[in-house]
């Protein structure tokens, strides 16, 4: 795919006179700095036809026709982009990579070769974590499609298109390239896309692995027990590991704010690109709120290079004895620090949202929330539930995985309780093809976690 990209907007744009910082939310101070840093590259050095020649040849892109039945309207023909690769492995699973917003399937970039050769990871070149062999020859075909509307997919015309439609595309894309059985991995809205797959196509969707989930609360009827742990640890204040309420999500909150007037917030964002830079970025960047002092808070991957300097020593030694003894291979992502995103990578991804434009991307987001809290998408799913986290040691806003045994078959939990990573496959890619592998052809318990059938029957 070849885009004309030219910048006279950017160079028109203007330049906030100062930086208020943000009570409260100290992290956000220095954004419009790197808004304007990341604004300057763009300028000087941002080599979109490198990163154009990189992603067509790394990764292998098609578009074929997929027909929406279910549209509100009438049935519709979509051309829906998608990256697919198999493995030389006859044996490999076809693993369906579903991306979140406002990510697109470049997330897929940094894994995409090790989950096809199991002898390969993206950084380390191990195909197993010490003392553990379980899944370390697992290999994937693997299929990464653009959400409608999306990167180099068309848009739905459909105002009732969201993840139930998504899910229909994506499984009769599944269809047409002759899976018939295939495992899901997801994570934020991609995680969403994975469930309706699920509830859809059980026979199809065999399994599904997520990473850092949030689950709702339990009701009365959907878990007495654990609605009643909740409801008198809420009433107590309890400071209960993954019940603390002195923290709210700020990433789900963020993305709510985004999807209530999206045609509005489109021309805004479509007429500036740094204004689109500036939200990309808020949403990247957006962590826990701080626990305590000022210094104390969960370090953003877009602050001064002065705090890694100054908090370098303590996360280095900040390693438990739990994690020594599970033996997990630390390297970039194990040091305790989030990833940083260089300007590049940041101007990469936001690339992927100008060029479709946000309008029909903010439009599925704003259904994509209706649709997830619609009854019929919390009912109970059998299908086996794989679970990753990823988040910084004193991380408070994270749901206790057990809210979800009410809706999910929960079979296999790996925790990682100092790599925080909001996109793992982006930001932790050793660790997640480590995690897939393990998941979808390991044993807990010397119980078999996920048990395929014949894949040729």
């Amino acid at each position: 795919y070849s885009i004309d990209s030219s910048h006279p907007h950017l160079i028109r744009e203007p330049t906030p006179a100062c930086y208020t910082p943000l009570p409260h939310f100290p992290e956000h101070s220095s954004l419009g700095k790197k808004t304007a840093n990341r604004e300057h590259t763009r300028l000087d050095g941002y080599n979109w036809r490198a990163a154009e020649s990189r992603f067509n040849s790394t990764l292998p892109q098609y578009r074929t026709t997929i027909t929406v039945p279910s549209s509100s309207t009438s049935p519709e023909s979509l051309r829906i982009h998608f990256v697919h690769k198999c493995s030389k492995n006859l044996t490999a699973t076809p693993l369906l990579l579903c991306h979140t917003w406002p990510s697109s399937f470049i997330e897929v970039q940094r894994v995409i070769d090790a989950l096809t050769d199991p002898h390969s990871l993206p950084g380390h070149g191990y195909g197993q974590r010490n003392g553990n062999k379980n899944g370390a020859q697992q290999a994937f075909h693997i299929i990464a499609p653009s959400i409608p509307g999306f990167g180099f997919s068309d848009a739905s015309q459909s105002p009732d298109f969201g993840i139930g439609g998504t899910a229909e595309v994506f499984a009769g894309l599944m269809a047409r390239l002759g899976y018939k059985r295939w495992v899901a991995h997801g994570t934020g809205w991609g995680f969403s896309i994975c469930r309706a797959l699920a509830l859809r196509y059980p026979e199809k969707c065999l399994a599904v692995h997520t990473a850092n989930p949030v689950f709702d609360a339990p009701t009365y009827k959907s878990g007495p027990v654990q609605y009643l742990k909740n409801r008198i640890a809420k009433m107590t204040k309890a400071k209960v590991s993954g019940l603390d309420f002195g923290g709210r999500l700020l990433g789900p909150m963020l993305h709510r704010l985004y999807s209530l007037r999206p045609q509005t917030l489109a021309y805004s964002l479509c007429d500036s690109p740094v204004g689109l830079l500036a939200a990309l970025l808020d949403v990247i960047h957006t962590r826990d709120l701080p626990l305590g002092p000022l210094g104390e808070r969960e370090r953003s991957p877009f602050l001064s290079p002065v705090e890694p300097e100054m908090r370098g020593e303590q996360e280095e030694n900040d390693e438990t004895e739990t994690e020594r003894e599970r033996g997990v291979e630390r390297g970039d992502e194990g040091s305790g620090r989030s990833y940083t995103w260089n300007p590049t990578e940041v101007l990469n991804f936001t690339m992927l949202q100008w060029l479709p434009g946000p309008e029909a991307a903010l439009r599925w987001l704003r259904r994509a929330h209706m649709d997830t809290t619609h009854p019929q998408f919390n009912t109970y799913t059998p299908t086996p539930l794989g679970i990753s986290t990823f988040y910084a040691r004193n991380c408070n806003t994270a749901t206790p995985l057990t809210w979800g045994r009410s809706s999910w078959d929960i079979a296999w939990v790996k925790r990682y309780n100092n790599h925080p990573a909001m996109l793992p496959g982006f930001e932790a890619p050793d660790l997640l093809v480590l995690d897939l592998r393990e998941c979808f052809g390991g044993m807990v318990g010397g119980r078999l976690v996920f048990d395929f059938p014949n894949m040729e029957s």
